[in-house]
């Protein structure tokens, strides 16, 4: 899901930008709406795609399901605090900060992070997942606490997300 389906919330992103809002990236503008741990900020470009811009300097990340294992650092956050801290910071900039927040591929990133099978990460990644979304990356999750190449601890940590069919 590179943009949102709500062309009004494109359409309200491309005021706001072209106004003046947000800051500046390479490539045009972006509306900076979390900034995780790293450093890096995550936000919503005028065509409403989730754009994650390192702080260090390199090229702005557009999200795009082939790339969500790029946008990793996201999980190094608490969810909750990410959760609150995105609806907030799009209520002040008078957007639909419920669309936003559902809008987020925090599935689709939990996903590519955990098959990539790095142990803290993987850890990270499992802890990040809300209860709504254990049933969608069950076969995931049932993977991971599988993996004898894994600490027993992130097994073990697996193992209790595991859901019923």
């Amino acid at each position: 899901m590179p943009a949102m389906e709500s062309s009004t919330l494109a359409t309200q992103l491309q005021a706001l930008l072209d106004a003046g809002g947000g800051e500046p990236m390479e490539g045009g503008r972006y509306l900076p709406l979390v900034t995780v741990e790293s450093g890096a900020r995550v936000g919503l470009d005028a065509t409403a795609t989730w754009i994650l811009v390192p702080d260090n300097g390199d090229p702005p990340r557009r999200y795009a399901p082939e790339q969500a294992h790029t946008f990793y650092e996201v999980v190094e956050t608490k969810r909750q605090e990410f959760d609150d801290t995105l609806e907030e910071t799009a209520a002040a900039a008078g957007l639909p900060a419920e669309e936003i927040l559902f809008s987020f591929p925090a599935v689709p990133i939990v996903r590519a992070v955990l098959a990539r099978d790095f142990p803290y990460l993987t850890r990270l990644a499992l802890v990040w997942i809300r209860t709504t979304e254990l049933r969608e990356l069950r076969a995931e999750i049932l993977t991971i606490s599988r993996n004898t190449d894994l600490p027993i601890a992130i097994r073990d940590l697996a193992t209790h997300l595991i859901v019923p069919v």
